[in-house]
């Protein structure tokens, strides 16, 4: 599962081009509304306008919530050349160099991105154009960015982000990462649960100053930035879209206990203050459980991922080979190897990704170790285990049928009861794969 460092709480831009189409009565006068007839197109908000503007979105954030605030949260406006000098920097820290290029040999074998691309620099060049703000947990700060911050979709990001620092204040967002980190999808997990709480109180704050006449959802975004924002995911892989669209759309469906097939009716709904202590508390531990609400909320039908553990065969490959990725996959990247369809990217924003699929629903737990040799070859090892043997025969064939077109370093494919173990290998180690 792709990552993102704690740091980047993030509101991303392009998961609101739902909200257009929300209908809404001429908007009335608010007693609160932050002057705008002045405002330079090309400058947006200054600073005196951003903390006005704080002013009233914070306390409204509060109600929708149902939770005061325990101290003032500082905001602030960054450009894109500077968020990008962030991200870059909290990559560099979180991961290094020999992590990305670890990361970067497991997504080329799993055929989750083309060998030549270059990952962080495809993942920055995607933020720089749809992250409209983040709040950095390490600061206790909100940071909106330059170029979003204008009519309603300034008042989205804000209500986003804010809702962030409340939950920060309540329950120590960094911690709550740090705590259950080495595991990508378990991370995936939690920043639903993060994300899908913090959309919720966006997409709430929406609802209600439409219905409340102070916002005008027209102000939401303009067809060229539709555009701009849509184009410029033409070049990002439907798995790294997907992986970074999902905590937004499922993860507020998650926090309702609704499946993704409920995204438009969950923007209108309150999550419930008992679920939303307990989520933070006891937060989901796989995608599985994103994508089943079931598995995670119902005691009778509550679904643990089993840990997997496959052996380490560095010595084995002998000199000049290195082990540079151990991580799970889980329910979702087995998803996206086989299910029939491969969701664009304006249906994810739609809200038209359905994850959930037969092909690897009843996962149960994997792991795979990626090895890298000096000369650029690459092979990995995965183990996957399944509810019932029914389930793995029903994946193996799966990863035969489109699996293996989809991922062509995928070698073989072993099914051993519920279990499915998959090799892979650059088409110049396909000699060493009986080392492995």
């Amino acid at each position: 599962m792709m990552k993102l460092v704690p740091s980047l709480l993030i509101a991303l831009g392009f998961i609101a081009v739902t909200t257009p189409t929300l209908s809404a009565a001429a908007p009335q006068e608010d007693p609160d509304e932050i002057p705008m007839e002045g405002l330079d197109e090309d400058q947006g908000l200054s600073q005196e306008e951003l903390d006005a503007l704080a002013e009233v979105i914070v306390p409204r954030v509060s109600e929708i919530r149902g939770w005061a605030w325990k101290e003032p949260v500082p905001v602030g406006i960054t450009t894109p050349d500077e968020f990008i000098e962030f991200a870059e920097q909290s990559f560099d820290e979180e991961y290094g160099a020999q992590r990305l290029e670890g990361m970067t040999s497991s997504y080329v074998l799993f055929g989750f991105m083309p060998e030549e691309m270059n990952f962080q620099e495809t993942m920055m060049d995607m933020l720089r154009s749809q992250v409209g703000g983040y709040y950095d947990p390490k600061e206790g700060k909100f940071f909106m960015m330059s170029t979003f911050n204008k009519g309603a979709m300034a008042d989205y990001i804000m209500a986003h982000e804010l809702c962030h620092a409340l939950d920060d204040q309540y329950f120590n967002l960094e911690k709550m990462f740090e705590d259950y980190a080495g595991n990508s999808d378990r991370e995936f997990a939690i920043r639903c649960a993060v994300e899908g709480s913090a959309s919720s109180a966006g997409n709430l704050y929406l609802m209600k100053g439409i219905q409340n006449n102070w916002l005008d959802a027209s102000t939401m975004m303009d067809g060229d930035m539709i555009n701009s924002m849509m184009g410029s995911m033409d070049k990002v892989p439907p798995y790294f879209i997907i992986s970074m669209s999902l905590p937004y759309i499922d993860g507020n469906t998650f926090v309702l206990r609704q499946t993704s097939e409920a995204f438009m009716g969950a923007m209108m709904m309150t999550p419930k203050d008992e679920d939303l202590q307990y989520m933070f508390r006891n937060p989901p531990t796989s995608s599985e459980q994103v994508l089943h609400p079931e598995k995670y909320w119902d005691e009778e039908t509550f679904d643990a991922p089993i840990e997997v553990e496959i052996p380490d065969r560095t010595e084995a490959l002998g000199s000049g080979w290195s082990l540079v990725d151990t991580d799970t996959l889980g329910e979702l990247g087995c998803a996206m190897l086989v299910m029939k369809n491969v969701p664009t990217a304006m249906a994810v924003s739609m809200g038209g990704a359905k994850m959930a699929v037969p092909e690897s629903s009843g996962w149960g737990g994997d792991q795979y170790r990626a090895y890298l040799y000096e000369d650029g070859r690459k092979m990995m090892s995965w183990s996957t285990v399944w509810d019932t043997e029914l389930d793995a025969v029903e994946f193996a064939e799966a990863l035969r049928n489109r699996g293996m077109e989809r991922a062509p370093m995928m070698r073989r494919i072993d099914l051993q009861g519920n279990r499915v173990q998959v090799s892979f290998a650059s088409g110049n180690a396909v000699a060493d794969l009986e080392l492995l």
